[in-house]
C-alpha cells in the first residue's frame, strides 16, 4: 500500500473558489463509492450532492467532467454484490481472501448468536479500473481533481479503500476532495483514516440550489432526487441534522418555481416521472412552500404525470393539522407514504427530544391519509418503527409493532445507528471508546446491534422482533391480517391469547419423545 505523506486539510467553504481556480483548464473526476455492509437497499441511492457539484463545475466551465457511480444499477435495476471479509482492505487486491469470515453477533452469557456476512455492494473494483483505463485516466494522464461523496459514517471503509487505490494509481498528481455526510459528521476521523487532500465539512453553499446534473450518466437514471429545502427547527437526540446544517435550526427553501422547473426539465430531457423529495423537514411551513408546489404539480398532471415519494417520511404532527395538505399529496401523485412512529410511549419519545410529536398525531394522520384515498394494509401507507436504541425494552417494541400494524398494516423496521455528533452518540462515547468503536465506526451500524449488551433482549429476541414485524406485514389478496380487527378470526385469535390455550400448546410441546413412543406402543398393544 502506498504511504501517503501529504497533509489533509479540513475546511468549511461556501463556494468553489475556496477549493479551486483556473477552472476552464481542469479535468475533474467525480466518484460515488461502493458500500460495505451486511444488507443494502439500492432504491433512491442517487448521489444528489455529488450531482449538484457536477452542475457547479459545469457552471465554472471545467474543461472535462466525468462521473463514476459505483451504485448505479444495471439494466434490470439490480446492484452487484459479493461477499467480503470483515476488517480486510481492498487496496492492492480486488477480491477477498479465503475463507470469508462473517460477523458473529452474540451477547455475553447468551447461547444465541447471529451470523452476518459482509458484502461489497456496487460495481467491482475491476470494473472501476477498466473504466479509468477506457477514459484515459492513467498515471501519466491523471485528473486534476477527484471529488468523492461519502454518505453514512459506518460506510467509511469503502471510502478509505477508494482513496488509497486512487493514490496508488495517480500518486500526488490528483487532488482528492472528500465531502458528504460522513466527513461532515466525523471530519477528524475522515482526515486520519481515509487521508484525502481536503475534507470538506458541510455543504458548498454555492451548489445547494443547483439542479442535479444527470447528463453525466451514459444511461439516464429512471428517477431523480429533488431537495426542496434543507434544515430543521428541531434537534432530536438521534438526529445529526443540526451538525449537517452548521448548527442552525432554520430552514432554507428553494422557490416553488425553481423546483417545478427542475422536475419539468428532467421529464422533458430524460423522461423521468419518479421524483423522491429529500428534505430534513419537508412539511415545515408547508403553506408557503410544499403546498403551492403540490398544487402546481396536481394542476398539470395530464401534461407532466409525475410520481412522487418522500422516503425519509412525513412528520405526522404537521400532517394531522390539515386534511387539505393530505388531499394534495394524493392529488399531486404521491405513490406511497411513510409515517414515523418511533414508539407508542410518548414519554420515551420525548426523552429523545422529539417533544413536538405524540402518538395521537400518528393515529390522526393515518386516518386522514386513508380518507384522502391512500390504501391501508397493502404497503401504500407504511410506518417506521425504530428499535435497537440503548436501554429499550422488548415489551415496548412488541407493543409498538402490534399497534402500528393495526393502524396502517405495514411496518418498516428501522434498526437504530448511533451517529457521530448526536446527543445519543456523545452520551455513550465512553461505551464506544472502551470497544474501539470511536475508530472502528463501522461497528456502530445498527444491523450489528451496537447496544445489544446494554439492552434487555438477547440477539434471538431481536431476530424474533424482525420475524414478528415481517409476519405482520405479510400480504394475502392485497391486505395484511389485522390482529385487532373486527373479523371473527381476529376475535378468536385474541381470545386464544388469553383463554388458557397457551397451556394446551405447552402441554404438548413438553412431551418427551420417550413418552410419545410409549403412548404409541400402548395403543398398538391395545389393538
Amino acid at each position: 500500500m502506498i504511504n501517503r505523506t501529504r497533509e489533509t486539510n479540513i475546511i468549511t467553504c461556501s463556494n468553489i473558489t475556496h477549493l479551486s481556480n483556473e477552472f476552464e483548464h481542469k479535468t475533474s473526476l467525480l466518484i460515488s463509492p461502493p458500500i460495505y455492509d451486511t444488507q443494502y437497499w439500492s432504491e433512491w441511492s442517487q448521489p444528489y450532492g455529488l450531482l449538484r457539484i457536477a452542475a457547479l463545475l459545469k457552471k465554472h466551465q471545467y474543461k472535462r467532467i466525468e462521473l463514476f457511480d459505483f451504485l448505479e444499477v444495471d439494466a434490470s435495476k439490480r446492484l452487484h454484490r459479493h461477499r467480503i471479509n470483515i476488517g480486510e482492505t481492498y487496496v492492492e487486491h480486488d477480491k477477498p481472501e479465503s475463507p470469508i469470515k462473517p460477523y458473529i453477533i452474540s451477547k455475553p452469557g447468551d447461547p444465541d448468536n447471529l451470523t452476518l456476512y459482509k458484502y461489497h455492494f456496487g460495481k467491482t473494483w475491476e470494473k472501476f479500473d477498466e473504466w479509468l483505463e477506457a477514459k484515459g485516466f492513467t498515471a501519466k494522464h491523471p485528473p486534476d481533481e477527484i471529488w468523492i461523496s461519502s454518505v453514512m459514517t459506518y460506510w467509511w471503509e469503502s471510502t478509505r479503500d477508494l482513496i488509497a487505490r486512487l493514490n496508488m494509481r495517480f500518486g500526488s498528481h490528483s487532488r482528492i476532495i472528500l465531502g458528504g455526510i460522513y466527513p461532515t459528521l466525523a471530519p477528524q476521523h475522515a482526515a486520519e483514516y481515509t487521508k484525502p487532500d481536503i475534507v470538506v465539512v458541510g455543504e458548498i453553499a454555492e451548489a445547494n440550489d443547483l439542479w442535479t446534473d444527470l447528463s453525466l450518466y451514459k444511461t439516464p437514471p429512471s428517477y431523480a432526487i429533488i431537495t426542496p429545502s434543507r434544515g430543521c427547527p428541531f434537534d432530536c437526540s438521534y438526529c445529526a441534522q443540526k451538525t449537517l446544517n452548521e448548527s442552525h435550526n432554520t430552514v432554507h427553501y428553494r422557490s416553488v418555481g425553481d423546483i417545478y422547473a427542475e422536475m419539468v426539465n428532467k421529464y422533458d430531457q430524460f423522461g423521468i416521472r419518479d421524483f423522491a423529495l429529500y428534505a430534513d423537514y419537508l412539511l415545515w411551513r408547508y403553506k408557503s412552500n410544499l403546498l403551492p408546489l403540490l398544487e402546481r404539480i396536481a394542476s398539470n398532471r395530464k401534461q407532466y404525470p409525475f410520481r412522487l415519494y418522500a422516503p425519509e417520511g412525513l412528520d405526522v404532527n404537521i400532517l394531522a393539522q390539515s386534511q387539505h395538505l393530505v388531499d394534495m399529496l394524493k392529488a399531486a401523485g404521491f405513490q406511497k407514504l411513510y409515517l414515523p412512529c418511533e414508539s407508542i410511549d410518548d414519554e420515551y419519545v420525548q426523552s429523545l427530544n422529539r417533544k413536538h410529536v405524540k402518538l395521537e398525531h400518528f393515529v390522526k394522520a393515518a386516518h386522514m391519509v386513508e380518507k384522502a384515498g391512500f390504501r391501508m394494509r397493502n404497503l401504500e401507507v407504511n410506518a417506521f418503527v425504530l428499535y435497537g436504541l440503548p436501554g429499550e425494552s422488548v415489551d415496548r417494541v412488541v407493543k409498538t409493532s402490534l399497534f402500528v400494524s393495526d393502524i396502517v398494516g405495514s411496518i418498516i423496521p428501522m434498526l437504530f445507528t448511533p451517529v457521530p455528533s448526536t446527543k445519543i452518540f456523545s452520551e455513550h462515547l465512553p461505551y464506544f471508546q472502551e470497544r474501539g468503536w470511536d475508530k472502528d465506526i463501522h461497528m456502530l451500524n445498527g444491523k450489528l446491534y451496537p447496544f445489544l449488551e446494554m439492552n434487555e433482549g438477547s440477539i434471538g429476541d431481536y431476530i424474533d422482533m424482525q420475524r414478528l414485524m415481517f409476519m405482520l406485514n405479510t400480504h394475502y389478496r392485497s391486505s395484511s391480517f389485522q390482529i385487532f380487527g373486527e373479523s371473527k378470526v381476529s376475535e378468536v385469535f385474541r381470545d386464544n391469547m388469553r383463554n388458557g390455550f397457551e397451556s394446551f400448546v405447552e402441554g404438548y410441546k413438553n412431551l418427551s419423545d420417550t413418552s410419545i413412543q410409549e403412548d404409541v406402543n400402548k395403543k398398538i398393544e391395545q389393538r
